[in-house]
């Protein structure tokens, strides 16, 4: 499996990461526009919409209808697809790709429903699947209070395999240990900001990053 690591392809990699609600889709929206400005952006998010196993999770997992072992496997499916059909070719065409969630998130949740510790996921998702490593993970962390009522009022109804307090505080619990325990390149964000103090902060390190490796 191709397993390179982030510095070894010509393009970068950034990740927006949190719980429900914690604002990254908002935030890559608006980093897209800023950042295309200068760069050859490539925006892309998990699951996919494009895969039949992404668009079997969009389906079925908001009404709780997959099991989590069921789940697990669809990301594991769609994520090996979105590797080699999107990511992998995007970095060695030497694109800014930024990403709404990545294999971290499976970590966080999926640890969460199935048991498997969130080391073990990311490990079979980078070893089995050889998932090119962020350059850097943005983790906008909000409380699960803010994050639910933000996703309720975006939403209008509840997506009930995720929006649930008590799993919601394992997921953020999780994702802070990864921070702190995991090998990769984690920025913690303050997401209870204004979306555009949120975006600022996350575009500069990402510019900051840019220019130092040019």
């Amino acid at each position: 499996m191709n397993n390179k690591r982030h510095d070894e392809y010509p393009g970068f990699l950034f990740v927006l990461e949190g719980i429900d609600g914690a604002g990254k889709t908002a935030v890559v929206d608006s980093l897209v526009e800023l950042l295309s400005l200068n760069y050859d952006v490539v925006r892309l998010r998990e699951p996919t919409n494009e895969s039949q196993w992404g668009l079997e999770i969009r389906e079925r997992s908001p009404s709780g209808a997959l099991t989590p072992d069921e789940e697990l496997e669809l990301f594991h499916r769609d994520r090996q697809w979105h590797v080699k059909n999107r990511i992998r070719p995007a970095l060695e065409a030497g694109k800014l790709v930024l990403m709404d969630r990545y294999f971290f998130a499976s970590g966080a949740y999926q640890s969460v429903s199935t048991g498997i510790p969130w080391k073990e996921i990311l490990r079979r998702n980078r070893v089995e699947i050889g998932a090119p490593e962020p350059n850097i993970i943005f983790i906008l962390d909000v409380s699960v209070e803010v994050g639910l009522e933000r996703a309720l009022q975006r939403n209008g109804t509840k997506n009930e395999q995720f929006e649930q307090v008590d799993r919601l505080i394992k997921v953020r619990e999780a994702y802070l240990a990864m921070t702190q325990k995991d090998d990769g390149m984690y920025v913690i964000v303050d997401a209870a900001k204004t979306l555009e103090e949120v975006t600022s902060e996350v575009y500069s390190e990402i510019v900051r990053y840019v220019k130092h490796r040019e």
